[in-house]
Order: structure tokens, then C-alpha cells, then sequence
């Protein structure tokens, strides 16, 4: 259901899960065990979707009930993670453990309609856009109820929150920095994660990368390095 999320909505998962859990060792991926669900929609794939959320201990219909909570809930749990137990997006304000310096696979949660009511949105962080706004993989986005990779301002933006001892997805740096691959992120001196930097601020280190190809031919010839535009902002 691509609405507002109600108060009196039932728990997602039994009474008790943790709100501060810790990854297992064992734990899977849920980033990727997200992604596999890309492109099914409330209505099309309602019976394909409900299977997928019972599976993780979420029962409801998505074509009723608000299921953005309901998805990274099951999505947790079929990791091996625990969840909030609640189908309401800010209790993953609750979740884990804030973190300022996101990286893929991070849980990332939004306001919705009033900053400081009750409603939002929530969803796994895939990183930023080159505008600054934020890559979702998410259920129940779009016009269509999906789950989908969809962008949000961060003029929305809550908090970003991580289950302690949690593995970094592939391609993205663990805490404390390092190069971020994923795509569209940018270059890792740009910002956290890989965040494109403010108009009028670092713009070298927003540079992209210099191709492999291009790199081989430097080293050829050095005099085509220094000649190149920018130089300063290309890897060496």
C-alpha cells in the first residue's frame, strides 16, 4: 500500500526482537538477499511478495497494509539479523546504532509527510547521486508499491543506523573511510561514502577516476599525464 503508515498497525515480527542487535558471524548479506526482490510490486506480485515477507516473519498483505518496514524487517530476518518488530519505518530510529558515515547496506530512515509526526520511510542506503540525493533499494516505493531503487532528499533524511559487527557490502568502505565503487558514488575524497562535494567545495576530488586504459597510456607516456586536465584530481 503506497500510503501513509497507521499507528495501530500490528507488530511485524513477535514481541521481543531486539532493537540493538548484533550481526552473526553467519549472518547473510541482506542488502543483496533485498536486491534479488527488485521489480515486484504490491499487485502484480502480491502473492509473490506476501510469500517473501511471511518468510521473514512479516504476515500482511502488501496491497493493504503500509510494507516499507514490513520488507527490510523480513529482509533482516532471512539474514539472520533481527529486526524492530514493528511496521512503522522510525522505529529503525531505534535499530542498531547511528552512524554519520553510511555505507551500502546501512538501514536509512525518512520522515513522511509532518518531520516530526509519526510517519517515514525507511529502506537499505545504496548511495548518493552526483545532486546529493540518496539511492534507496526499498519496498513500497513508487507509484506502483515496488521494491525498486528510488532517491530521496535529504531534506527528509532522519538517520542512518547499522547492526553492530555488521560486514560491509562489496565495493563500499568500511568505517573510518577508503574508496567507495559502488555507482554513482564518486570519488572517496569527496566526502562519506563516496558523497559528490558541495558546489565550490573540493571539486578536483570529485573528478571520476581515470579509465585503466587511460592510466596505462600515463605511464607510457608521463609528459600526457601532466597535459591532462585536472591532473591533480586523477589517481597515481
Amino acid at each position: 500500500m503506497n500510503g501513509w503508515e497507521w499507528l495501530n498497525q500490528a507488530p511485524a515480527t513477535q514481541p521481543g526482537a531486539s532493537a540493538s542487535p548484533a550481526a552473526s558471524p553467519a549472518a547473510a548479506d541482506p542488502f543483496q538477499i533485498a536486491a534479488k526482490q527488485l521489480g515486484m510490486n504490491e499487485r502484480d506480485q502480491n502473492v509473490a511478495l506476501s510469500e517473501y515477507l511471511s518468510n521473514g516473519g512479516v504476515n500482511l498483505d502488501p496491497a493493504v497494509t503500509a510494507w516499507c518496514a514490513a520488507y527490510v524487517n523480513a529482509t533482516l530476518k532471512q539474514a539472520g539479523m533481527e529486526g524492530t518488530g514493528s511496521n512503522l519505518a522510525r522505529s529503525f530510529l531505534e535499530w542498531g546504532q547511528e552512524v554519520k558515515d553510511p555505507r551500502k547496506g546501512d538501514i536509512v530512515v525518512f520522515s513522511r509527510g509532518d518531520p516530526n509526526g509519526p510517519y517515514g520511510h525507511v529502506g537499505f542506503f545504496d548511495g548518493y547521486n552526483e545532486d546529493g540525493t540518496i539511492r534507496v533499494l526499498g519496498g513500497n516505493q513508487g507509484s506502483a508499491g515496488a521494491v525498486s531503487i528510488a532517491n530521496y532528499g535529504q531534506d527528509r533524511l532522519l538517520g542512518f543506523r547499522r547492526a553492530e559487527g555488521a560486514p560491509a557490502s562489496p565495493g563500499m568502505p568500511q568505517a573510518g573511510g577508503g574508496i567507495a565503487a559502488g555507482p554513482a558514488t564518486g570519488n572517496a575524497l569527496a566526502g562519506p561514502a563516496g558523497m559528490p562535494a558541495a558546489p565550490g567545495q573540493n571539486q578536483l576530488a570529485a573528478t571520476p577516476q581515470v579509465p585503466q586504459w587511460e592510466y596505462n597510456a600515463f605511464q607510457n607516456d608521463p609528459t600526457a599525464f601532466m597535459r591532462a586536465p585536472n591532473a591533480l584530481a586523477r589517481p597515481i
